[in-house]
């Protein structure tokens, strides 16, 4: 009788499956750390709206106490409506620790017709609240919309 006799062994399949298996439990760690990160990353938010000026100090946005990890970004203004008879004061103030008052920070004057229109205001990073103030200082009231950015982690 001639032929070739192979006998089955599970050695060399069960050492591919623990292998695999660690491989895969690789796998899966990976995707849980790429999770988390892109769970935690902040997400964009946009707040808008519209403000008529009075001659008074107006607050355009403010945001009091944010939850979290919080990052604003830019305040966009827009300008169409303002005149070369119009001057405004836009104010950017940051509160600095819990409890605490808001301190200007800046103080920007933009008087008579603007080129470009829209105008962006700049927002810096801060853990306890920021506001923005509109002043009409001389003119006509005008309505003027305006949108602000922020991060926040989810």
């Amino acid at each position: 009788m001639g032929g070739v006799f192979n006998p089955y062994n599970d050695a060399s399949l069960l050492i591919l499956i623990a292998l695999l298996q660690a491989d895969v439990d690789l796998i899966e760690e990976d995707a849980n750390a790429i999770r988390e990160v892109t769970d935690s990353e902040a997400i964009l938010t946009e707040v808008a709206g519209q403000i008529t000026t009075t001659g008074a100090e107006q607050i355009l946005y403010t945001e009091e106490s944010p939850a979290g990890i919080f990052e604003p970004r830019c305040c966009k203004i827009d300008f169409t409506n303002h005149t070369a008879t119009e001057t405004v004061v836009i104010r950017v103030s940051y509160r600095i620790g819990p409890g605490l008052n808001l301190i200007l920070q800046s103080a920007t004057t933009f008087a008579g017709a603007q080129d470009p229109d829209l105008i962006n205001v700049d927002l810096k990073p801060n853990r306890y609240g920021f506001g923005i103030t509109i002043e009409k200082t001389a003119g006509t009231n005008r309505a003027y919309d305006w949108e602000v950015f922020y991060e926040e982690a989810p």
